[in-house]
């Protein structure tokens, strides 16, 4: 008992002073503790003359049974094991795990915790967390914003690209460095594509994408520049 008093306390002094999650250092000195008193009830049947090769077959046997129950349990367990070693994402993460968008509120060994945009709480199994794709948006500090729009062929691409820089140099929100930039990304059937590109913080990115969309049209109608749309051109041909 005083071993395992001395080992547990080792164990928990070296675990403090790593940087794993503290739900990581539990489920370590969790498994540490049963196998020291797994260990102590080997020597106590050894010295009763206890058969400890019996001992060990019947709690191989009970483990496999305890682990084939508990088996979506234990898989969400290792499952979150790998997802606090890794860390792809953190509390506070905005981040998309499969089809769910949220941000993160906890990461514990059974379930990841996000509250979507419209405030609904969601958990998600560690299983199914740790095998879909993770897209983490906060991991940089800033994100690219990208609008794109249809203009007619008639409009001057010089005079395009300086309405819609326009509309991106009057928000503040906007970065300076790297410049805002508009790019012609496609030539479709009815229009041109023009893409504007600007960079902001994580914060306000929402908030500038929302406000460029309304404020690049304005911009475009106030120097004459028709947004396009699908237009069908009919030719009738008599016959003679």
């Amino acid at each position: 008992l005083i071993i395992i008093k001395l080992l547990m306390k080792a164990i928990k002094k070296a675990l403090d002073r790593s940087k794993l999650e503290r739900a990581i250092r539990s489920f370590i000195l969790s498994c540490a503790r049963v196998l020291l008193w797994v260990l102590v009830a080997l020597i106590i049947a050894d010295k009763l003359s206890i058969p400890s090769a019996s001992l060990v077959a019947v709690l191989s046997v009970a483990g496999l049974a305890f682990s084939l129950s508990l088996q979506n349990t234990l898989s969400n367990v290792f499952a979150g094991f790998t997802l606090l070693m890794t860390r792809p994402f953190s509390s506070g993460d905005f981040v998309e795990l499969g089809t769910t968008t949220g941000t993160v509120i906890s990461s514990g060994l059974f379930y990841v915790s996000l509250v979507t945009a419209d405030r609904k709480e969601i958990h998600i199994p560690n299983s199914d967390a740790a095998a879909s794709r993770i897209t983490n948006y906060s991991a940089e500090p800033n994100r690219r914003v990208d609008l794109t729009f249809g203009l007619e062929y008639s409009c001057p691409a010089a005079a395009v690209r300086e309405a819609l820089l326009d509309a991106a140099r009057a928000d503040s929100r906007v970065l300076t460095e790297p410049a805002p930039e508009v790019v012609v990304s496609a030539y479709q059937a009815s229009s041109v594509e023009y893409t504007l590109r600007v960079w902001t913080t994580n914060a306000e990115y929402w908030n500038v994408y929302f406000a460029l969309n309304e404020n690049c049209r304005t911009e475009l109608e106030k120097n004459g520049l028709s947004m396009a749309f699908d237009r069908l051109d009919v030719r009738i041909i008599e016959d003679k």
